[in-house]
């Protein structure tokens, strides 16, 4: 990589770095480091929510979806739009849980039941994000290091150290640092400021694609040529697929049913 591709890299973290020290002048007291002073709007969460959706684990995983199934299970996929905006518009859980004015789940496990159920509830969920916490800074790492194209190995003073472990440690340590500088405010700024780039660069990118390669000479006959059973367009010719088929669109329906804690906790706040 030359200087001006490090530039990119770096420019863009240390900026986003800066938003979450700068952050830390608006919280004045725990509402504002667990729900962003409950005063977020519409257009700040839409844009952190875009951000974070395409994180580096939602972004290798969207890559892969496609890589094994094309364009065919996009079809399916739109069933979700309905019923997320169907969802929004009834306040499905979100209402009925901000009506509680609670900042967090484990509060409000703890006032709907009692404090031993929190403190179960609260250890079963730091053990399985510990578990998840495991597997997603490892990827993470893995893509740092063929995105950037890093040695696998370096070594200081004649002693050689993973790579790997190096770009982990630096991944934590800037997601950790972000979470104390500000909590919920500090990630949603970032998170929103992120959004803002990233659209217009989206199109860039899009723009990019169209015009680089020809739709109807490269991409349709490389996606058509398939066997029966595991189209890459055709939605209705898809039985065969394996891994991300009908089945994982059913457990995404299912999934997006569950609360969303970004809109619960950053959200407006909802008059009772």
């Amino acid at each position: 990589m030359g200087w001006i591709d490090w530039l990119i890299v770096i420019i863009p973290t240390a900026m986003v770095m800066m938003l979450g020290m700068y952050s830390r002048k608006y919280v004045h007291g725990v509402a504002d480091f667990l729900s962003a002073g409950r005063c977020a709007g519409r257009y700040v969460l839409s844009m952190g929510d875009v951000a974070s959706a395409l994180a580096v684990t939602g972004l290798i995983a969207y890559v892969e979806i496609h890589y094994k199934t094309g364009f065919a299970i996009t079809f399916w996929n739109n069933i979700i739009a309905p019923l997320t905006i169907a969802m929004g518009l009834y306040g499905y859980c979100t209402y009925r849980f901000r009506e509680t004015r609670a900042m967090s789940l484990g509060q409000f496990l703890e006032m709907r039941y009692n404090r031993p159920f929190r403190i179960f509830a609260s250890a079963l969920r730091s053990v399985s994000e510990m578990l998840a916490n495991m597997i997603m800074p490892a990827i993470a790492a893995r893509f740092f290091i063929y995105f950037l194209d890093l040695p696998h190995q370096f070594s200081i003073f004649g002693i050689t150290f993973p790579t790997f472990l190096l770009v982990i440690i630096i991944c934590l340590v800037l997601a950790i640092s972000l979470i104390c500088f500000g909590g919920t405010l500090s990630m949603l700024i970032s998170d929103a400021v992120q959004g803002m780039v990233l659209f217009p660069l989206l199109v860039v990118f899009v723009l990019f694609i169209l015009l680089k390669f020809s739709w109807t000479d490269q991409i349709i006959p490389v996606m058509s040529d398939r066997v029966p059973g595991e189209s890459f367009l055709n939605s209705f010719d898809v039985k065969n697929l394996r891994d991300f088929n009908l089945l994982m669109v059913f457990l995404t329906i299912v999934a997006s049913i569950q609360l969303d804690r970004r809109r619960i906790f950053n959200g407006r706040e909802i008059p009772a």
